[in-house]
């Protein structure tokens, strides 16, 4: 077999760094090092390859087309190098593991606390970093290795044929509103088409699908906010009179009695959940043990609950 000398690993994390902070002398400030050692770096790495990787000016560095082939090698080989040496980790004693995952308003309001309780008793030195979005949000971030896996809800129009997708649980979701709304009994999404709506901002998932059946009744998104925040919405809700559409197990954050579900006619679509995390990175020890405990816990704390029948 043909011997050759592969790149060096460190060459490739200054190259990285050169071209997220946009100028070699920014790199070299970030990294430690000197500019003149940085643009050497870049150098034997262009020279490895026989082409120019990065257009220098006097505004920063731009890249080239091979120079962006490069950064996506380099970024998958460095970040599976820091996959194995967190899961080396993970073996032993005085290692320290570390995962980093995204997930809904849902769990963090149910089973994240539990979830997080059993995972430290197992990985009691663990770096734990958790992001709380849509999951159309974390799908940039799951494809290129940032995330470990993220939970969420899935749509048809999802192309996730890239990833991994572990069903979790099916919940129904309800109209919700403020205590001091007068109640008349069943109304219609028709009869509310006027009133203000405020919802989570995602470009597909539940809310998507939930957006196309509130247009299809007439609410216009004039009259919808989106958000990336949970405690906006609830405030929003509670304090300036809009409505919302949330799972029925946050329909009491924290135990508050000041918040109805009005009853409605028309059918809302069930969100189906999952656990997704990219095919083209091994599942590291401590993001399965946490997928584990969320299909654990999902088996026994959701259900879906039907909306009692319209009079």
């Amino acid at each position: 077999m043909e011997n050759f000398t592969l790149p060096k690993t460190q060459h490739l994390v200054v190259f990285q760094e050169v071209i997220r902070s946009g100028s070699i002398g920014s790199a070299a400030k970030q990294l430690g090092l000197t500019q003149p050692a940085v643009s050497k770096i870049i150098s034997e790495i262009e020279t490895y390859f026989g082409i120019e990787l990065i257009v220098r000016k006097n505004t920063g560095v731009t890249l080239t087309s091979a120079g962006q082939v490069v950064l996506n090698y380099s970024e998958s080989i460095t970040r599976e190098m820091k996959n194995m040496v967190s899961e080396m980790n993970s073996m032993s004693s005085s290692g320290v593991a570390d995962v980093s995952f995204g997930f809904p308003s849902l769990i963090g309001f149910t089973i994240m606390s539990s979830m997080i309780q059993t995972f430290q008793q197992t990985f009691p030195k663990a770096q734990v970093c958790m992001y709380e979005a849509q999951l159309s949000s974390f799908l940039p971030a799951l494809r290129d290795g940032r995330l470990d896996f993220a939970i969420g809800t899935l749509s048809d129009e999802m192309k996730l044929h890239d990833l991994h997708v572990e069903p979790l649980f099916e919940s129904e979701f309800r109209l919700v509103a403020s205590t001091s709304r007068t109640c008349t009994g069943p109304t219609t999404l028709g009869s509310l088409k006027n009133e203000r709506w405020i919802l989570p901002h995602t470009d597909m998932g539940y809310y998507s699908e939930l957006l196309t059946t509130l247009q299809n009744n007439g609410i216009d998104n004039e009259n919808i906010i989106k958000t990336d925040s949970v405690v906006t919405i609830y405030n929003l809700v509670l304090n300036a009179g809009f409505l919302t559409v949330i799972p029925c197990d946050m329909i009491a954050p924290f135990g508050s009695n000041q918040f109805i579900t009005l009853t409605i006619e028309d059918i809302l679509p069930v969100a189906r959940y999952a656990a997704v995390w990219s095919k083209n990175y091994r599942l590291k020890k401590s993001a399965s043990f946490l997928v584990e405990l969320a299909k654990e816990h999902s088996s026994f704390n959701y259900s879906r609950r039907r909306q009692p029948d319209a009079l």
